[in-house]
């Protein structure tokens, strides 16, 4: 950081003047070239901002030991396939491969473990703290930028993707990095952040496929941009190379996630209402009340800037606006929907609210201090058995197990977990059948595959199979059922029954051992049920 003001601080300042009729010390350091000093400088800002980074690491860093659940299973199940194997593996599964490529090479040199992966989750999270500090200050000024860190330091969704094997953390350090040079390309005609613009929406295209819901947010938000820009010509011409260029760097990719959506890999998902969109947006920062008080900290601010079209920084809070209204509607559009993807609408929305809080006055200062209150104590994940039991199940069956032993999930997006956690050396099954590969789920046409299920007919075969004195443990996720149920769990549900209940009536099996998950799990709840195989199926008799 510059112990001076910058090229965004004389920006500020300048308008800031001119919103209050003085605009003479502003003029006079840009007509002149002189300095303006920033109280504290270089060291009081590296100091401050590593402080800020040491807590947030150790605050958020208390949940890596956090057990996993489905997802994180099925995350380090792909990751630990052979580098070069993961792109093919990723066309069953329906993400893009950079985070896996990553968590690959971190695996490889940390280990597998739930501490050591979600410490790459939690160094990509607390990167956006000073991610949001160079973003708002050299775009806004150094007072947006620490007001950017800040709300970043206080974010829920970023402190529990912290604690999370998954690529959700690098989303929101990717997006606040392509917010950032968007706008100074787009908005402030930069050029020199052309490159960077480039680099860093390529890395979200890999990275999750809402960064193309973003990228077309950026395009409506740049042809805004020329509309009402000074340069049009200059800008349509930025966009051009840019948005030319990210599409030739993601073309190889392109085939795979073509293949993808032909075969509907998102079986689990339906579209939100607009009140469930509204809440999910709300509670990526921690609910109405915050919500309400950063508005009303950030509002005033944001229209007066506003009400000044002329100035880049209206375009540019306009922009910030475009770039989540795009990515909610095309999120609601397509169907695929899920909390966790909202940390592609938090960093424009965190950059908004920080310049507003910035530009806000003591109003805005009271606000910032009431979120922290209402956000204290920083989310970290809970008690590992309130994410997801199958590790306590695992522990309680492993003993029993031994190779060659049948493990059945009627559904099989858990098997990755449970092989995870579960011996070495058993095989897997769901409800239609044996199941190759148990660390990577195999998402084609997912809903018709289970509504072809028969355990009936799938899983008397495997069991003649078994040797007397051989086990079979099924696995089952808790389910509520309701209305709001897809179609998906409701025959996830039907073909535990089945299951159960076919294995029940097999006087070959005895059950040995049952678990059953405690209350308070709010993801992955699972009951498991142990069986020996007791004797041979009898001979039928000739004739």
């Amino acid at each position: 950081m510059a112990d001076v003001i910058n090229e965004a601080d004389l920006e500020a300042a300048t308008e800031h003047r001119k919103d209050n009729g003085h605009d003479a010390e502003g003029k006079a350091a840009v007509l002149t070239g002189r300095r303006l000093r920033v109280p504290g400088g270089r060291a009081g800002d590296a100091a401050a901002l590593g402080a800020l980074m040491a807590l947030v690491a150790f605050l958020w860093g208390r949940g890596r030991g956090v057990w996993f659940w489905i997802d994180e299973g099925i995350a380090v199940g792909v990751a630990s396939q052979p580098l070069a194997d993961i792109p093919a593996s990723l066309r069953v599964d329906g993400a893009p491969p950079l985070y896996y490529l990553i968590l690959n090479l971190w695996m490889s040199a940390f280990g597998t473990s739930e501490a050591a992966t979600h410490t790459l989750s939690l160094l990509f999270a607390v990167a956006v703290v000073p991610a949001a500090l160079w973003a708002g200050w050299s775009l806004f000024g150094r007072r947006a930028g620490w007001t950017s860190a800040a709300l970043a330091t206080l974010n829920p969704y970023l402190a529990t993707y912290a604690n999370e094997t998954r690529m959700y953390s690098l989303v929101v350090l990717l997006v606040v990095l392509t917010t950032a040079t968007f706008l100074h390309v787009f908005v402030f005609g930069r050029r020199r952040y052309v490159p960077a613009f480039v680099v860093v929406l390529t890395l979200l295209l890999y990275t999750h496929s809402w960064g193309l819901l973003l990228g077309a947010g950026a395009g409506v938000a740049a042809a805004i941009s020329a509309a009402g820009g000074p340069d049009r010509r200059r800008t349509l011409t930025d966009a051009a190379l840019a948005f030319g260029a990210v599409a030739v760097l993601y073309l190889p990719w392109l085939p795979t996630l073509l293949y993808q959506l032909a075969h509907d890999p998102n079986p689990w998902s339906r579209r939100p209402t607009l009140i469930q969109l509204r809440d999910d947006v709300m509670y990526t920062f921690g609910g109405p009340e915050v919500v309400v008080a950063l508005g009303v900290g950030a509002f005033a601010a944001l229209v007066a800037i506003v009400k000044r079209l002329s100035s880049r920084t209206a375009m540019a809070v306009l922009s910030m606006l475009v770039l989540p209204a795009v990515v909610l509607a095309g999120g609601w559009v397509s169907g695929v929907w899920g909390f966790r993807y909202l940390g592609v609408v938090v960093a424009p929305l965190l950059l908004l609210l920080g310049l507003g809080l910035a530009r806000g006055g003591s109003l805005a200062t009271g606000a910032l201090v009431l979120t922290a209150l209402l956000a204290a104590p920083i989310g970290v994940k809970v008690p590992p058995y309130q994410k997801s039991n199958a590790k306590e199940v695992a522990q309680q069956m492993a003993p029993e197990l031994g190779p060659g032993d049948l493990v059945v999930s009627p559904d099989y997006s858990q098997i990755p977990l449970l092989s995870y956690y579960l011996p070495a050396n058993l095989r897997y099954a769901g409800a239609h059948g044996p199941v190759e590969n148990a660390q990577v789920t195999d998402w084609r046409d997912s809903l018709e595959r289970m509504r072809q299920s028969d355990p009936a007919a799938a899983l008397p075969p495997l069991i003649d199979r078994l040797a007397v004195g051989a086990h079979v443990l099924v696995m089952c996720p808790q389910l509520e059922l309701g209305p709001e149920l897809v179609e998906f769990h409701q025959l996830v549900h039907e073909h535990c029954l089945q299951t159960n209940a076919l294995l029940r009536s097999d006087d070959r099996l005895e059950p040995v051992l049952a678990a059953e998950a405690p209350d308070g799990i709010n993801l992955t709840p699972f009951d498991g049920v142990l069986y020996v195989k007791q004797a041979e199926a009898p001979e039928s008799s000739p004739g």
